[in-house]
């Protein structure tokens, strides 16, 4: 059910479920956040041992390029990457549904405004 956005009860009870979405949402980025570090601490791992790996190509004049030994580490090291890239695009969205119930909160706490003017207005016979 949701709440009367109309009436100050109503108004109170949706901000008191903004405040709990307000915790999930930053206890859910913290969460995402770790993951994203322990990622990127995986990634680089991997791709470190893959440039110090004795199947590296060696770089040297006329034989192999920098560009060619960047994509054998990139081949070797892709699944780590993508696992990478993955936990920054969760934090990326734990981000913006936090942002998005701040937001939320922010419009009913002006809704909240408008509607105590509207009922003190009622109420003194002006």
């Amino acid at each position: 059910m949701t709440a009367d956005l109309t009436t100050p009860v109503g108004i109170e009870s949706k901000l008191r479920d903004l405040v709990t979405d307000l915790a999930g949402a930053q206890q859910a980025l913290a969460r995402v956040r770790d993951e994203e570090v322990r990622a990127k601490h995986a990634y680089e791992a991997v791709r470190r041992a893959a440039l110090l790996s004795e199947e590296c190509p060696k770089v040297a004049r006329g034989t192999v390029t920098t560009a060619e030994r960047d994509a054998w580490v990139d081949e070797q090291t892709k699944r780590e990457c993508w696992l990478y890239e993955l936990a920054e695009a969760k934090r990326e969205a734990a981000q913006d549904h936090l942002r998005t119930v701040r937001d939320q909160a922010m419009i009913v706490m002006s809704l909240n405004n408008s509607v105590r003017t509207a009922y003190n207005v009622a109420g003194s016979g002006r």
